[in-house]
């Protein structure tokens, strides 16, 4: 089973403005999304980053399996084929493998994504890079993981200045 982190980030690193502010993500192509969206079987969320999507109207992620981490099991679940996490983290990866579970995407948020590289369970990171400087927001990665080497598997330029840089995540035990 495969971990991707798939995430578009201001060139400053921030994955939302001021108060969720998503308003800047260029919306004019479709970057790659449908093809890895078509490839993946999961989609594991923060409840911060639930409780945005919820806000968009329609839910965006039909016909997938969506598991939202949260701390509190209060939080109310009102989207198709999601289920809510408050457990351990290497735990649900076990259960997501042992349910052969191939390719899950971690969508966020940033507090979720740290844990996830504090762990070590991340396989993969694709980042979108807007060519934009936000100044402040949300940051991409918070603080407090362990030191992490990424092994570059490839870039992809679009018109526009967006460019998608793809990771391979290395294991503790794995050198370049």
């Amino acid at each position: 089973m495969t971990v991707i982190l798939f995430i578009a980030a201001s060139l400053d690193g921030y994955i939302a403005g001021p108060d969720d502010d998503l308003s800047w993500l260029f919306t004019d192509a479709d970057y790659g999304f449908s093809r890895f969206f078509g490839g993946v079987d999961t989609l594991i969320m923060g409840r911060g980053t639930y409780e945005v999507i919820r806000t968009f109207g329609e839910w965006p992620y039909p016909g997938k399996r969506t598991i939202v981490v949260s701390r509190s099991s209060e939080l109310k679940i009102e989207t198709p084929e999601t289920e809510l996490y408050s457990g351990d983290l290497p735990e649900l990866i076990e259960k997501l493998s042992a349910d052969d579970c191939k390719r899950v995407w971690l969508v966020g948020g940033g507090e979720l994504i740290r844990s996830f590289l504090e762990q070590g369970l991340l396989d993969e990171i694709s980042v979108s890079m807007h060519p934009i400087l936000l100044g402040k927001g949300v940051p991409l990665f918070p603080g407090g993981f362990r030191r992490t080497l990424l092994l570059l598997k490839d870039t992809t330029v679009f018109d526009g200045g967006l460019v998608q840089l793809n990771y391979h995540v290395m294991p503790d035990d794995e050198e370049f």
